[in-house]
Formats: structure tokens, sequence, C-alpha cells
């Protein structure tokens, strides 16, 4: 294996068992084969790290890193330290990816004034059959202002641009602005550090599906509202701050407003069904004082109609009674149409 590849495939491993071979196995199939791949076992104990060992032994561009659990966020990052090649790529170690993902990608990211790449992705069951419906895409492909990836999600709830694995960059991203995954967040992880990222950035943005994410029960994305996905709230806000700051990037902040004040809400409602709305609402309290210093722009809002503002100065006084007379009327409407 070259001491200089010119991809390095980051993986986090954290007893992803049985799902841990097909996912390396799919990596290792890239038509683009100029790469290493980095595993790194954070403390899993399923086993899931004698497996990486194994995988090391069967191919010599995969190297291992075994550490103690300190979450995604720092995983990745004891990747982005040992990584040697002039780009990086992520791979979950759950998920598969088209064998010609990588090859697509590095084809797109040598457009010149182009620094990173992206494609589009659907997601597969625990037995890696595609769930219809749920895809991560863009609206319009092309070379990009990267940024634009954020409003875009902030306009629509894409993820096609708050990810990370399904993007190729110039590891000078990393290494010259000094970014490193912030390992506070607990979800949300892989996104957090991208506006920083894309700073000054233009992404080849492509909207081929390469890259296949599984959801499986029990996992964080996917197991009722877990608290911790209230650090998708610190993220948003640290974006519409980011935004704030930023002279001609206006309309980033209101569509941020909007964003925010969706995303609190829909959490809100999430962890209420979940059930586990007494045990969360103190981390959504520690954060109500950003959607009350935001609620006269989400009033001033041209993006909002206005049953929906009233919604929000009604949450904003009162979240219980407002979201239980909502659930209420809900109920009732239920019962009419039945």
């Amino acid at each position: 294996m070259s001491d200089h590849p010119k991809i390095s495939i980051i993986s986090t491993v954290y007893n992803t068992g049985p799902y841990l071979r097909p996912a390396v196995e799919s990596i290792l199939a890239q038509t683009f084969t100029d790469f290493e791949l980095l595993l790194v076992d954070d403390g899993s104990h399923d086993g899931s790290a004698a497996v990486c060992d194994a995988l090391a032994q069967e191919d010599a561009r995969i190297r291992v890193f075994h550490q103690p659990n300190g979450g995604p966020a720092h995983a990745r990052n004891t990747g982005l330290d040992n990584a040697r090649g002039d780009y990086i790529g992520m791979v979950d170690s759950d998920d598969l990816i088209e064998p010609t993902m990588f090859a697509t990608l590095y084809s797109a990211v040598q457009v010149d004034g182009v620094r990173l790449a992206a494609c589009a992705g659907d997601c597969i069951d625990a037995d890696g059959k595609k769930i219809e419906g749920r895809m991560v895409t863009i609206r319009q492909g092309g070379v990009r202002d990267a940024q634009e990836l954020l409003l875009e999600a902030f306009q629509t709830g894409s993820f096609y641009g708050p990810l990370s694995w399904n993007k190729l960059f110039d590891a000078r991203l990393f290494k010259e602005k000094g970014i490193h995954y912030d390992e506070t967040m607990l979800f949300g992880d892989d996104a957090s550090v991208l506006h920083r990222v894309f700073e000054g950035e233009r992404c080849n943005c492509l909207t081929d599906v390469l890259y296949h994410y599984r959801t499986r029960a029990g996992q964080i994305t996917t197991a009722g509202f877990p608290p911790r996905k209230t650090d998708d709230l610190r993220m948003y806000w640290e974006w519409l701050q980011y935004f704030s700051a930023r002279p001609g990037r206006e309309e980033y902040y209101d569509w941020a407003v909007v964003r925010y004040w969706k995303i609190f809400y829909q959490f809100w409602c999430q962890s209420d069904a979940a059930g586990n709305l007494p045990e969360v609402r103190p981390k959504f309290m520690a954060h109500k004082k950003h959607l009350d210093a935001i609620l006269p722009d989400i009033l001033a809002s041209k993006y909002l109609p206005l049953g929906e503002k009233l919604r929000a100065a009604a949450f904003c006084a009162s979240p219980t009674l407002t979201y239980g007379a909502a659930a209420a009327w809900g109920r009732l409407h239920t019962r009419k149409g039945k």
C-alpha cells in the first residue's frame, strides 16, 4: 500500500456486528483503488474489534485503530489525524456504497475551483432492502457555492448538505482551516462543523445515488426520540449565529430562523409521541432561551404563514399549553374523520 494514497476513507466502528464486513467489502470493491481505509474501533465490545483486525490481515490498504469509547466525533478525529490521503471520504461501518462511488466523486472534485464533491443516497433496512421514499437528494446539481447546501437544508430540511458521509473532501479543508469534529456532540456530530468546511468553497453536487444508509432498530437515529438528539438544536443555533454575523448572508439567517423554530417544535412533538417528554423537557428548556430570543424574527419572517407565527408566539409563552391544545385538536379531528 502506498504511504501517500489519493483518498483516505474513514470508517468509525462501534458494535456494528454482522454489518461491518459487508460495509468494508463494499469499500474494498471500489473501482478507484488508490485509497487507504482507516477503521477506527471506538471501544466495541461485540467482537467488531476482532473483525477489524481480521479484515486488515486480508487487505493491506486497511489500517486499524483501537481506542476506548469516546463517541463518533472523537473516532472521526482519530481518522482525520492519521489520514495520509489527499482527499477524505467517510463511510459508516454498517452502510453500503456503490462500487463507483469514490471514482465518481474523485472525478467530480478535479473540476477547477472545486475542493469537495457530494452524491445522493438512499436508505436501506437491516436486511439491505431499499426503503421507499427515503432519499438524500438535492434540488439542483452542478458546481455550487458550498454553503448553499446549508441554505437548502434550512429551506427544505434536506440532509444532502449537512452530512459528511456523502462527500469527498480535499484534506486541506480540515488541515488548513484547523477543523476537527466537535467531540461534545453526540448527535449531528458529522454536520456541526460543515459551515466552516464549506466557507469560501465550491462543491460539485451530483445526483447519482451512490451511498446506501442503513437504518437499524435501536440506532440512536431511529429509537424513539433519543435525548441526545437535542444536540441538533445546538447545531442549528450555532449555524444561525454564524450566518447572522456574515454580511451578504441575510437570506441564510432568515431561513435559519425558520428552520430552528420548525425543528424545535417538531422535536417537542416527537418526544411527546415517544413518551419521554418529561425526561427530555429540561434539555428543551435549556435551548428555549434561544427560541425566545429569535421570536421577533420569527414573527417578522416573510417565509412563515400567519398561523405558524401565532403558534410560535403561543408556544414561547407556554409550550405545555400550546402543544396540549394542538394535540387535543388533532385527536378531535382524527375522531371526526373516522
